[in-house]
């Protein structure tokens, strides 16, 4: 498999403006080896890179919200 496929099938899935907000690092697709994916989805439609949308959870002081539209993050949504 050539090295121009694979970038065109990163593009397709994800696009070049899939950017994580918190990391300012492009998402990539996949899980890990627990099966959990690297990319999670809120409520409100946004993604984030399941790790730092977790670690910016526990450091809230307050409700936590979604840190581009502040849609209130419920605790169930970061499993």
């Amino acid at each position: 498999m050539s090295t121009k496929k694979k970038k065109l099938a990163w593009s397709k899935k994800w696009g070049k403006e899939s950017i994580c907000p918190i990391t300012q690092s492009r998402m990539r697709p996949g899980k890990d080896k627990n099966g959990t994916s690297y990319v999670i989805q809120i409520s409100c439609g946004h993604r984030f890179y399941r790790k730092a949308l977790v670690a910016w959870y526990m450091r809230s002081f307050y409700e936590p919200r979604c840190p581009l539209c502040r849609y209130k993050i419920k605790p169930e949504e970061l499993t």
